[in-house]
């Protein structure tokens, strides 16, 4: 079994253990019927951002993300990654799809993890939809230039920190 699959286990073991210990059958209820309620909410946005992940996998050739992503391709593939991230938008059952299967397509640590510090930081979606219109656009604009130049330097550390964790 997986160490993720045998960890999430776990949580929800222990979640389901705290739940009954502190209201009984109530709460355990009461949070069994919260998560059917996000399930409904989501598993077709799940489906689908699913399907988007394996459909880029097979319409975007291996050879190109390694050539544009790959651990080999250094500086200018944190670069690529840094600044995509800013146009992928929708939540993480779509977002995180097109990550793995990048990833899985030959994509490097580094890339990828500077294409999620982008999607995090400099998504054009939240920013259109929330952060201007609740915050006002300087403050917007603002976080976002800051924010700009992090996504290649979070890859960068990203990167090395990988390297020296996985070298043994």
């Amino acid at each position: 079994m997986d160490i993720t699959l045998l960890a999430l286990v776990g949580m929800v073991l222990t979640a389901t253990a705290i739940a009954f210990w502190q209201g009984r059958w109530p709460l355990l209820y009461s949070g069994l019927k919260q998560a059917v309620l996000t399930l409904k909410f989501i598993w077709v946005r799940l489906i689908l951002g699913i399907t988007l992940g394996g459909l880029i996998q097979v319409i975007i050739p291996s050879n190109l993300v390694a050539e544009w992503l790959g651990p080999t391709s250094g500086l200018k593939g944190i670069l690529i990654g840094s600044y995509v991230g800013a146009v992928i938008s929708g939540g993480p059952y779509i977002t995180l799809p097109i990550v793995v299967s990048i990833y899985a397509a030959g994509a490097g640590v580094g890339p990828v993890i500077a294409l999620l510090t982008s999607i995090s930081l400099l998504g054009i979606q939240p920013i259109l939809a929330w952060q201007i219109p609740l915050l006002g656009a300087k403050i917007t604009l603002v976080k976002y230039a800051v924010c700009l130049v992090l996504p290649p330097f979070i890859g960068l550390a990203g990167d090395a920190i990988y390297r020296l964790l996985t070298a043994a």
